[in-house]
């Protein structure tokens, strides 16, 4: 019994044992909940707080976020509007710079048109005067050079105006062939070899004779009012009047030179005269006047100069062989041929 009894004591007490140390467990764990339970407390306090002010946060904030959002999205869309009519405005602009340009290069077309048109009516006009002054140099001057020169230029403003000058090209072209078929006098040679002549005759021997008296020259008065040729004229009478009781050609007497420098001074000046006036023909191709003007003074150097002396007979020779020379020669109408030429500068004229 006592080792039943010390038994049962032994087993009741370890299970007292173990009943206490369970509650001392669970004493433990009460304490340590309740302590976790104590900070705990205050955390969701404070969690509660930040939550209460994060809703306040949130809606305080809310409301003008969205306004200034919505107030961007607006003034966005109306970024794109102002940019859209921006863009629709610099597509009419640039439309209306294409229309300008086009319509710019159309003017310029036309205007060039235009340009080319009065370029083209004065060049016709041009070349028609030209082939006037051509016509009428031919036939009242008888100037073929400057026929031939007026023709060129008139040939070269209508060489750029294409198939409508065509004709009046034609017309030109048999102008200027008939004129270089012409042979033109040499004027100038003429010219230069009367000059000499002229400036010799101071220095030719006079024919001499016996007895010398005065010449009676015209009044001054009458010889101004009349003109060169009419003065020459009277020279020569006067001249042919002394010289008749002057002078007496005989070879077999004694030679008596001329004295009287009045005498001397109107024949050179009446031979001076004749050369000019057969200067003169030459240049205006007067073949008559030329002729009987060159004959007249050898005329004169065969009765009133030295005809023995070699200087006076080749002068006489000289001016027969200029007598013989033409000044002027038949020169065609070129008029007909430029008839195409003078209607094209008409019709540019109207």
């Amino acid at each position: 019994m006592a080792l039943l009894v010390a038994a049962g004591a032994a087993g009741g007490g370890y299970w007292l044992w173990q009943q206490d140390q369970r509650l001392q467990a669970q004493h433990s764990q009460y304490l340590v909940a309740g302590s976790v339970q104590a900070d705990l407390q205050p955390m969701q306090e404070r969690l509660s707080a930040l939550s209460s002010e994060l809703q306040q946060l949130t809606q305080r904030s809310s409301g003008p976020g969205e306004q200034a959002l919505a107030r961007l999205d607006k003034g966005i869309a109306e970024l794109g509007e102002r940019q859209s009519r921006v863009q629709q405005q610099l597509a009419k602009q640039q439309q209306a710079d294409t229309d300008l340009q086009q319509n710019a290069q159309q003017l310029k077309q036309r205007f060039d048109e235009l340009a080319r048109a009065k370029r083209a009516a004065w060049a016709e006009s041009e070349a028609g005067y030209l082939a006037f002054v051509a016509k009428n140099r031919i036939r009242f001057y008888g100037d073929v050079d400057s026929a031939l020169a007026a023709l060129k230029k008139a040939d070269e403003l209508l060489a750029d105006l294409g198939g409508e000058s065509i004709e009046a090209r034609r017309g030109i072209a048999r102008a200027v062939d008939s004129l270089l078929k012409v042979q033109s006098p040499d004027r100038a040679r003429i010219n230069r070899a009367l000059h000499q002549i002229g400036e010799r005759l101071p220095e030719l021997p006079l024919a001499v004779g016996t007895g010398a008296e005065p010449v009676a020259s015209a009044p001054a008065s009458a010889a101004a009012a009349e003109g060169w040729q009419a003065q020459a004229g009277h020279a020569w009478e006067e001249l042919k009047g002394s010289l008749s009781k002057l002078v007496v050609v005989a070879r077999d007497l004694k030679v008596v030179p001329l004295v009287t420098p009045q005498e001397r001074f109107f024949l050179h000046q009446n031979l001076t005269l004749e050369l000019e006036a057969a200067r003169l023909a030459a240049l205006r191709g007067d073949q008559a006047l030329y002729q009987k003007s060159l004959e007249r003074a050898r005329e004169w150097l065969g009765l009133y100069f030295d005809d023995q002396s070699a200087e006076v007979q080749d002068t006489i020779r000289e001016l027969g062989e200029l007598a013989d020379e033409p000044v002027t020669v038949a020169l065609p109408d070129i008029g007909p041929l430029l008839a195409p030429v003078e209607r094209l500068g008409f019709r540019s004229a109207e």
